[in-house]
């Protein structure tokens, strides 16, 4: 296992916020660490968020609703802010940054944590890929059962596979995967 960088109370870090309602919603941030704490896993943050990365509709989509740890010992629980209070990222990050914010801090495990912004679009991207990979997989299944008929029906995962192509070869021919072992990975 690849070893991961620690950091310290301090810090600025770039991180992925999950949820334990939402966990495959993940929101780039940009964050200062107030406290750490020793997990039997992974180290924890205590993080107050500085910007966000996400444009406002993204966030009222889904920030809002989403629970997190504000302590260490405590349960995830939501922000205690309406979404209906804020028209730009901006606005957000302003009202994080006011005195009495210091209550809303949110816990970050380090394994999501990255000392630059260009380290944790990698790491964004890798976690993006596999859960878009998953739901591909779950969407090919869906979409070849024989009892499915109409619009979303395929007869075969190998038209999935043709229908793929068509929409995404271009994308991949400017990567160094293969299309067809990506789709064969899907299997």
């Amino acid at each position: 296992m690849k070893a991961h960088r620690i950091f310290t109370k301090g810090q600025h870090v770039y991180c992925l916020l999950s949820s334990h309602n939402r966990p495959n919603v993940l929101l780039p941030v940009k964050g200062l660490i107030v406290d750490t704490a020793w997990d039997p896993v992974n180290p924890l943050y205590k993080i107050k968020i500085i910007k966000m990365y996400d444009n406002v509709k993204f966030l009222k989509s889904y920030f809002f609703d989403m629970n997190f740890r504000y302590e260490f010992d405590n349960r995830a629980k939501k922000m205690p802010l309406k979404k209906e209070d804020f028209t730009t990222t901006r606005s957000l990050e302003e009202r994080f940054n006011e005195q009495d914010m210091n209550r809303f801090y949110v816990i970050v495990e380090s394994v999501m944590c990255k000392k630059t912004k260009v380290d944790l679009e990698q790491l964004f991207e890798k976690v993006q890929f596999y859960i878009i990979s998953k739901n591909l997989k779950e969407i090919r299944e869906t979409a070849v059962r024989p009892f499915l008929k109409g619009l979303f029906s395929l007869d075969s995962s190998q038209e999935f596979d043709n229908r793929f192509k068509k929409g995404w070869s271009d994308r991949f021919e400017k990567t160094q995967i293969d299309i067809n072992k990506y789709l064969a990975s899907l299997n």
